[in-house]
């Protein structure tokens, strides 16, 4: 019987050790690997948080990964043009990094810029949401107007390239949505004197750059950071930031407001203005619940002591006028465009009641508290206000509708402050140059003797789905040049 015993004794104990060693193997495959993990994002996160400011060199790749876009004749595509202008194709390189029908967003020229004989171009998208959403990093393409060739000059690991700004010989990019570490907020410049990109990775926890602006020495940005207040939820702190610097952005000096984000930068009459997106219905009750919206104000004045001050006078009504419900719609605040004293802006407006979403053009010749001057640049309705340059007398501006047949039919036409002021532009400018397109024009570059124009995504609509390519869709992406015959 004892023998019995020990052997069932015995079995037990191996079963046990058996059941041990599973045990162990388990802990080994599972637990392990697990504790492993933890502490690699552990050292990711510590790596982030130790992360040094700095400069970086952005090389270009190598040159069998330059572009080789192929140019469809304008004349295939480009329709009803002024008699007096000729229309070229300068090809779409959007498409070596974008090659897929549906990618319309991300191959959208945002902006065009010229400099040192080049003509950049913006790509990318930095929504969260959508079938391309964060679509970085982000190809930075550049034409040479002298040899008419495309090149690929960096690499930015930014999800859009949305906004150019030019200082003297340097041009600066904004870095609109960092990929990485939230640690350092990027800007990037690159100088006529030896054309190489820089990273400059020290904007202190900057998620998103808007704008960026140079005034009486100082570099100033807006955008968007995560710790813009001190109350409620961690997750929710994010909000708007303003940034200055004295040194070149070598150092800066963060200023946090109750907004949502900072959009742009305004230069009237020498001073210089800060304004908000504006809160919609949504975002409202966002902000009221973080018990922010009692303290929201939409534009706040740069003063020479270096401190920013709220400026309660500058309401939404003043900003828009002749926009319906202008405090209660949501608002994005874009292209911010100085010309001699004035500046002129394009707000992006959501809809309000039975009115859709609509893009419209302002201008502004004096912010002065009890006497500001801000005009719109009345268009038709349907006609959406794409883009704005400098001129000698003002401004050019871009628009596009989408018309009957389907197409869009583009226009530009000069703005002046004069003319407004008099009410010579009422309703609406004359344009001096119109074309019609399968896609709508985005962007504009150059002056009257040689005009640049971007194709993108139609504004306001979705994303098409990847099984449909409607009609224009593989132009979006496309430069275009305008010349007077």
């Amino acid at each position: 019987m004892m023998v019995v015993k020990g052997k069932v004794v015995g079995m037990i104990t191996a079963q046990r050790a058996r059941l041990g060693l599973v045990a162990a193997a388990i802990t080994g495959v599972v637990v392990v690997p697990i504790i492993l993990m933890t502490g690699a994002r552990m050292l990711r996160r510590l790596g982030h948080w130790l992360e040094p400011a700095g400069s970086h060199r952005l090389l270009p790749p190598s040159a069998q990964q330059q572009p080789q876009p192929s140019k469809t004749s304008a004349e295939d595509f480009v329709g009803q043009l002024t008699p007096s202008w000729e229309a070229r194709s300068l090809g779409n390189p959007a498409l070596d990094r974008y090659p897929h029908c549906s990618k319309t967003l991300p191959r959208t020229p945002w902006d065009l810029a010229i400099h040192d004989g080049q003509l950049y171009l913006g790509l990318g998208n930095s929504s969260n949401h959508g079938l391309t959403a964060n679509a970085g990093p982000v190809p930075l393409f550049a034409y040479d107007i002298a040899t008419d060739h495309w090149k690929q000059a960096a690499t930015l690991p930014e999800e859009e390239i949305s906004r150019f700004s030019t200082t003297g010989s340097e041009l600066w990019i904004a870095g609109a949505d960092a990929r990485g570490s939230w640690r350092w907020g990027n800007l990037y410049r690159s100088s006529s004197a030896d054309g190489q990109w820089w990273q400059e990775r020290r904007l202190p926890q900057f998620i998103h750059v808007h704008d960026l602006a140079w005034h009486r020495g100082e570099l100033v940005v807006v955008g968007n950071v995560p710790d813009a207040v001190t109350t409620g939820p961690k997750q929710q702190r994010h909000g708007s930031a303003l940034g200055r610097s004295s040194d070149g952005g070598h150092h800066w000096l963060v200023h946090r407001l109750s907004g949502w984000r900072a959009a742009a930068l305004l230069p009237v009459d020498d001073q210089l203005f800060a304004v908000q997106a504006l809160p919609g219905p949504a975002q409202r009750r966002w902000l009221d619940a973080g018990e922010r919206l009692q303290a929201f104000t939409a534009v706040q004045q740069w003063h020479p002591d270096g401190s920013w001050r709220p400026r309660l006078d500058l309401t939404a009504a003043v900003l828009l006028p002749g926009v319906n419900a202008p405090g209660m719609r949501s608002v994005w605040f874009t292209r911010a465009t100085p010309s001699g004293q004035a500046v002129a802006w394009i707000a992006s407006i959501g809809p309000w009641e039975s009115e859709q979403s609509q893009r419209a053009a302002f201008v502004a010749s004096r912010f002065s508290p009890g006497a500001p001057d801000v005009q719109p640049v009345a268009l038709p309705s349907g006609e959406q206000a794409m883009d704005l340059i400098s001129s000698e007398e003002g401004w050019l501006l871009l628009s596009s509708e989408k018309i009957a047949s389907g197409q869009w039919l583009n226009r530009i036409r000069a703005v002046t402050v004069a003319g407004l002021m008099k009410g010579e532009q009422t309703p609406s400018p004359k344009p001096w140059a119109s074309f019609e397109t399968p896609a709508a024009a985005w962007s504009l570059a150059g002056d009257r003797q040689r005009l640049f124009v971007g194709l993108g995504h139609p504004p306001f609509q979705r994303e098409p789905s990847p099984n449909h390519c409607p009609a224009g869709a593989k132009l979006s992406g496309t430069v275009l040049e305008f010349r007077p015959q």
